[in-house]
């Protein structure tokens, strides 16, 4: 099957498979979250081209509804175990380093 043949949808799919990673199925959903909101939320094909805009995006995204799906800290959660699968799949490979502490005040700000 051909890229072409493929959708965006299953594309993006495929990048979430953690079958060589061993995580435990309450980590599972944070992925299944986080694909969730690629897909619906960005135009975003590949992880390995993710940018820490795309996550602060989604923080903001919650914000936005004022945390009533996630807390403030689940979504932090969330984001540090997504910075780590994405450093840790192999495939993808991709270091991001989004700063959580007060020092990155015009975050916080923002939300």
């Amino acid at each position: 099957m051909s890229l072409q043949e493929l959708s965006r949808f299953d594309v993006l799919q495929s990048q979430f498979k953690v079958d060589d990673l061993g995580i435990p199925p309450e980590k599972q959903k944070i992925l299944d979250r986080l694909f969730h909101f690629l897909y619906e939320y960005t135009d975003l094909l590949y992880l390995s081209f993710i940018r820490e805009e795309v996550l602060v995006q989604y923080l903001q995204y919650h914000a936005k509804n004022h945390f009533r799906i996630l807390s403030f800290s689940e979504v932090v959660k969330d984001l540090k175990f997504f910075i780590w699968f994405l450093k840790n799949k192999k495939e993808i490979n991709c270091v991001i380093d989004l700063d959580f502490s007060l020092l990155h005040i015009n975050l916080w700000k923002e939300l």
